[in-house]
């Protein structure tokens, strides 16, 4: 049995220990939060078209249409083209 003084020590350092290891894995979390932005940023900085992709993921029901960027030019159509024309 230990007396009530070095009871309540042990207690105190044991309620600080869990603290700090709570503080320590919030601030993982933050860190790893952070790093996964960074690498967000760079994906799109190198790939614009994620972009894209990502607000099509986003926008749940609802459909939406965009334009096609420079990276998907329009079909052009020639004027020697008939191939739709009646014959």
């Amino acid at each position: 049995m230990f007396p009530g003084e070095l009871k309540k020590i042990f207690s105190q350092v044991a309620k600080a220990r869990q603290e700090g290891l709570a503080l320590l894995e919030k601030a993982r979390g933050e860190t790893a939060a952070l790093r996964n932005l960074s690498n967000s940023a760079n994906m799109l900085k190198n790939n614009p078209a994620l972009m894209q992709l990502r607000m099509l993921h986003s926008s749940g029901n609802t459909f939406v249409v965009g334009m096609p960027s420079e990276n998907m030019p329009l079909p052009v159509k020639s004027e020697n083209d008939n191939s739709d024309s009646n014959g």
